[in-house]
């Protein structure tokens, strides 16, 4: 029988203990062997620099401690370690941090708040650098890609129409394998299609809608009908689409927005639109008497077709730069906008300078008519220009000035100036009065109306 004393209390307990066992170590002992652990791990680090100072361990690396891990072993565990979606994590990353980039070759817009958006590169051919098979790109969509790109054909509604044309024509030439079903494999066989439209420019919501609406015809086809019936049939639902969006869509809002306009009316519009220029075109053919005042900002100037088309339909036009905009104002009595999409938000999606000519008409009481096609509403919520947006060629803001007098003319090789060159910007629902649309002239708050009513039709 040990006993053993306690130190708090000092109180002896008597421990039984079996032939050949060690009495329990008290809480001081513990203490002392811990201190003397420490002491010999300071004195063999202490030995060590000694040595190292003394030109001992020159030219050999430092050994890590008995039962360590290398640090070469860890860092490479920690790189190799998977990600939270089950991809291992990339070894060659640098943990160190990385000085700025210079700037790129293409050298618009590629500052840090626009760095999500892609860079546009009018010296690259679009299908350059496209990793896509010839064999499975159809000609329809190379000839349209490259359109797109060098803004040969432009507007919502232009390259929606085409895509519609590329795609009958891809069905028109399409051969489904016996082992298949068309409902499933055309799909397939578009994708690559789509991706390459995408990658020669980014696709408008016009687009992207019409790309939804042909997939679920796809998937609806019936499985009991013939290759050249599903196709007949698909063929039908390509032209109804643009019938009904866009064709008769036209024309009803052409009738809305006439019957707004009144003899004595000064209308503004901005750059080009077909839509805005078949509304005052027909407001003509009635005989209403108006002028209209054309404004234009670069770098594309596409007012100026809109002038000289409505000049030669007799219509008196006044053409100015959107920065005399604030000047004109206070004598136009309609402004007559279109758009590229009607966001779910309510705000409107248009050209770049859009939501300058609504503040600039909101501050003068000018009432803003905005017309757009239901087939343009997207579900998509957008408070900014900078979310969501397009980079265009940045040297086409320069071709309007002398390269040789403007103070941007080595611009490419100044390493703190970009040019940026936006395609869209959005115009908040307060500074819309209405928007006239093939169904009914509503205000931009009721787009969740009619995306709950389209999905229903769906």
């Amino acid at each position: 029988k040990a006993v053993v004393s306690t130190q708090s209390t000092g109180e002896q307990v008597g421990v039984s203990l079996k032939e050949g066992e060690q009495p329990p170590k008290t809480k001081a002992q513990l203490k002392a062997e811990r201190r003397a652990i420490q002491e010999a791990q300071r004195a063999a680090k202490q030995k060590l620099k000694e040595q190292q100072a003394q030109g001992g361990g020159a030219g050999k690396q430092k050994q890590p401690p008995t039962g360590a891990k290398p640090a070469a072993t860890k860092s490479a565990a920690i790189a190799t370690k998977p990600s939270a979606k089950g991809k291992p994590a990339d070894v060659s990353k640098p943990t160190t941090k990385q000085p700025d980039k210079q700037p790129d070759s293409c050298g618009s817009g590629r500052v840090e708040i626009l760095s999500h958006l892609k860079l546009y590169d009018r010296n690259i051919p679009p299908t350059q650098a496209l990793s896509y098979t010839s064999s499975k790109i159809h000609p329809a969509f190379v000839k349209l890609g490259v359109q797109m790109a060098r803004d040969i054909i432009v507007g919502s509604n232009a390259r929606c129409a085409a895509l519609i044309c590329a795609v009958k024509t891809f069905i028109e030439d399409y051969n489904c394998p016996k082992t298949k079903e068309i409902r499933s494999h055309l799909n397939i066989a578009l994708k690559p299609c789509f991706s390459y439209l995408a990658q020669c420019r980014m696709m408008s919501v016009s687009m992207e809608n019409f790309i939804k609406h042909i997939k679920l015809q796809i998937t609806k086809t019936s499985p009991d009908l013939s290759d050249n019936e599903a196709k007949e049939e698909l063929l039908f639902e390509c032209e109804n689409f643009f019938k009904e969006n866009i064709y008769l869509a036209g024309k009803s809002i052409s009738e809305k927005a006439v019957a707004r306009i009144v003899n004595g009316d000064m209308i503004l519009i901005y750059k080009k639109s077909q839509l805005i220029l078949h509304i005052l075109l027909e407001a003509k053919r009635q005989r209403k008497q108006f002028k209209v005042m054309v404004v234009d900002s670069r770098p594309d100037l596409t007012g100026v077709a809109s002038c000289e088309r409505l000049t030669a339909a007799g219509i008196p036009c006044s053409y100015v730069y959107i920065n005399s905009c604030t000047y004109i104002m206070k004598k136009v009595t309609k402004v007559l906008l279109a758009s590229d999409a009607l966001l779910a938000n309510g705000y409107v999606l248009g050209p770049v300078g859009t939501a300058m000519i609504g503040l600039i008409a909101s501050n003068y009481n000018t009432p803003v008519i905005v017309c757009c096609e239901t087939y343009k509403f997207s579900e998509r919520v957008q408070t900014d220009s900078i979310l969501y947006n397009e980079l265009a060629d940045p040297d086409s803001m320069l071709k309007t000035l002398n390269a040789d007098d403007s103070l941007v003319a080595g611009w490419r090789e100044s390493p703190n100036t970009r040019l940026v060159n936006l395609v869209y910007d959005t115009t908040p629902p307060a500074l819309v009065s209405i928007v006239i649309t093939e169904i009914a002239e509503l205000p931009c708050t009721s787009a969740p109306v009619v995306l709950r009513r389209g999905a229903v039709k769906l």
